[in-house]
C-alpha cells in the first residue's frame, strides 16, 4: 500500500495495531493521534525500533484531545503541511463509562458524547475537507475505475447493534457512529472517498485486561455469548479496518464489518 495513515487513538490498543497492520501492508507515512504523549511517544520508538526503518519510516505522532475543534484543526493543516495528503483514515479514539440509564452524571454523559460522537465527527470533517481536494491515489496496477482519494474507517462496536446493561451513554454513541458512517459513504461516494466501519466485539486490550475487567472479558467470551470462545487480539481487528482501508476494498462503501467471533450470530 502507498500512501498516508491517519490513526485517532493510534498510541495502544486496536489502534496501535492498525499502525503496524498498515506498516506491514507498505504505508511509509504514519500520523498517529493521542490524548496521551507518554504513550505516542513510547508506541513511536517501539514501532521504529520494531520494524528496523527509522529512516525510511516517518511517523507524525501528536497529542490532541479529538474533542478541540480548534486543536484539530491545527493539528490536520500540520498533518498536510508534512504530508501534502492524507489517504487512510481510521476514527479508533473511543472511551466508555458506566451508570444506569437514570443514574448519569451530565458531566459523564456528555465526556462520552463528546468523544466516541462528535469526537469522530471533528475528525471526519476535517480528513474530508482533505480528500476532497486531492488528487486520487494513483496505483497502476488496478482498474482506474477502482482509485480513491481517500478513505475512511470508523470503529464502532457490537454495541452499535444490540445494547449492554450500564452503559447507555456508549450504546447510544456507537449506534451514533453507523448512522454518520454511512450517511458519509451516501455523501462522498462520488467524490472518490469511501467510508465504512468495523464493529468489533470483545477484544484484548489494556482496557479490558485491566484487573477490574478481566473477569468481564472472559466471561463475555464464552461460546455461548462469543462463539469461537476466545477474545480476538486486537491484529485480527487492524486486518480488516487496513483491508477497508486498501482499494482492495474499492465496492465497499458504507458497510459496518462486524468482527466478533460470531457474537452478533446469538
Amino acid at each position: 500500500m502507498q500512501g498516508v495513515a491517519l490513526i485517532t487513538g493510534g498510541a495502544s490498543g486496536i489502534g496501535a495495531a492498525t499502525a503496524r497492520a498498515f506498516i506491514q501492508k507498505g504505508v511509509r507515512s504514519l500520523v498517529l493521534i493521542d490524548v496521551d504523549q507518554t504513550l505516542l511517544d513510547e508506541f513511536k520508538s517501539t514501532v521504529l525500533y520494531e520494524f528496523g526503518l527509522a529512516e525510511e519510516l516517518t511517523i507524525l505522532a501528536i497529542q490532541c484531545d479529538v474533542t478541540n475543534e480548534d486543536r484539530l484543526k491545527i493539528v490536520f493543516r500540520e498533518v498536510v503541511d508534512r504530508f501534502g495528503r492524507i489517504d487512510y483514515a481510521v476514527n479508533s479514539a473511543g472511551i466508555t463509562n458506566k451508570s444506569k440509564v437514570g443514574e448519569y452524571e451530565t458531566s459523564d454523559w456528555d465526556r462520552v458524547i463528546n468523544v466516541n460522537q462528535k469526537g469522530i465527527f471533528f475528525c471526519m470533517r476535517e480528513e474530508l475537507a482533505q480528500m476532497e481536494k486531492q488528487d486520487f491515489l494513483d496505483d497502476q496496477s488496478i482498474d482506474k475505475r477502482r482509485l480513491q482519494r481517500g478513505s475512511i474507517v470508523n470503529v464502532c462496536s457490537i454495541n452499535s447493534f444490540v445494547a449492554a446493561k450500564r452503559n447507555a451513554a456508549y450504546v447510544t454513541s456507537k449506534h451514533a457512529i453507523v448512522g454518520l458512517t454511512k450517511t458519509c459513504a451516501l455523501d462522498y461516494a462520488l467524490q472518490g472517498i469511501r467510508c465504512n466501519g468495523v464493529a468489533p466485539g470483545y477484544v484484548e486490550t489494556p482496557i479490558t485486561l485491566a484487573p477490574e475487567n478481566v473477569e468481564v472479558l472472559r466471561k463475555s467470551t464464552q461460546p455461548e455469548k462469543t462463539p469461537q470462545g476466545r477474545p480476538a487480539l486486537p491484529e485480527e481487528i487492524a486486518d480488516v479496518i487496513v483491508f477497508l482501508s486498501s482499494q482492495g476494498a474499492s465496492y465497499v462503501n458504507g458497510a459496518i464489518w462486524e468482527v466478533d467471533g460470531g457474537f452478533l450470530c446469538l
